[in-house]
């Protein structure tokens, strides 16, 4: 309820970021990890790439292939 006072909507996700391990560490680096991309094959696998919303992920590779 209050994502949705803040927002107006209800998002498909929220990052959050602790503000004390950032203010130490500096700016956050944002970068896709193996295990996401492990996680991504397995839907696209489970599901098929119209289930996982990636047709157009999936059909543009083969175009970038020899």
């Amino acid at each position: 309820m209050q994502v949705k006072q803040w927002f107006g909507f209800v998002p498909d996700f929220i990052i959050t970021l602790d503000a004390e391990y950032c203010r130490a560490s500096g700016a956050p680096v944002f970068t896709i990890r193996g295990h996401n991309v492990e996680e991504f094959v397995g839907v696209v696998r489970r599901y098929g790439a119209n289930a996982a919303g990636v047709r157009a992920i999936v059909d543009a590779a083969p175009a970038r292939q020899r």
